[in-house]
């Protein structure tokens, strides 16, 4: 548990959009100089992610680190709506989170942890806008964003099956209906041509990111080993010397499972690994 106070309030965003945020502060005798932004995934996975993620910034409040859990542009409760969204927009959303954590008394830099592709979020961050970034925490980071987009496409042919409708598309039939008509609803959420092709121009340039800065990577699955994405991903790093380490727990995927409401073995990890870099 935090040891200290949980402020809800709200910031300014891209365009101005009031973002929701929940700062969770440390007690003033361990406080350290350094605030943390935890970065939310995609659609349901944010929803399903909840309690795991409110418990994680509690931990680590409770280890003396100011943490910033906020709602990105046209998620949960901030402003806006995913009609509107953009992967640059949310990039420019943490960094209006980086700045809110970094004017706390006392915080001269501010870590990023993310969540899927929160996680993704936060290696495009610290690659092109945060040169200074302290660490890296990167639960499951999605690597490829193309790959992922269409992935949550699929959940549209899923919940046809389920509801044993007589009309089947496919997801080549998906991107066609936003390439034509602009959108498409998947399990309630819009996904607009916009917000598609932001993905898509993304890509894989997540699998190329080189941390230059302390970074966990965290694999969790029931597997008894990371998926091979992130194997790859863990032999490209290491053939380039990259100072990130990468670990595996083996736990439930807590953002795709709604009965999932704790994963002591990430957060337990996460903090050791700050622990370990920090004292």
């Amino acid at each position: 548990m935090s040891e200290g106070p949980e402020n809800i309030f709200f910031f300014p965003g891209s365009r101005g959009r009031r973002l929701l945020g929940v700062l969770f502060s440390p007690d003033p005798q361990r406080a350290r100089g350094t605030g943390i932004v935890y970065c939310h995934p995609f659609a349901e996975e944010q929803n399903m992610s909840h309690a795991v993620a409110l418990k994680a910034c509690r931990a680590l409040s409770g280890a003396g680190y100011p943490v910033l859990r906020f709602d990105l542009g046209g998620c949960g409760d901030s402003e806006g709506t995913l009609d509107d969204m953009e992967v640059p927009s949310w990039l420019e959303d943490v960094r209006s989170a980086v700045e809110v954590v970094g004017r706390e008394p006392g915080v001269s830099s501010v870590g990023l942890l993310g969540l899927r592709m929160g996680a993704g979020l936060a290696m495009l961050q610290a690659a092109h806008h945060a040169p200074d970034v302290p660490f890296l925490i990167l639960w499951e980071p999605v690597l490829d964003f193309t790959r992922h987009i269409r992935q949550f496409l699929r959940r549209s042919l899923v919940s046809q099956i389920v509801a044993n409708a007589t009309e089947k598309t496919s997801v080549e039939h998906l991107e066609r209906q936003i390439s034509e008509l602009g959108r498409v609803d998947v399990i309630g959420y819009p996904v607009t041509r916009g917000l598609f092709e932001s993905f898509c121009a993304v890509g894989t340039e997540p699998m190329n990111v080189k941390p230059h800065c302390p970074a966990l990577v965290l694999s969790i699955s029931q597997m008894d080993k990371p998926s091979s994405h992130l194997l790859a991903y863990r032999d490209l790093q290491r053939s380039a010397g990259s100072p990130a380490e990468f670990d595996h727990v083996q736990a439930e995927p807590f953002w795709d499972r709604y009965w999932r409401w704790e994963c002591p073995e990430a957060i337990d990890r996460t903090v050791q690994w700050l622990k370990d870099k920090n004292g």
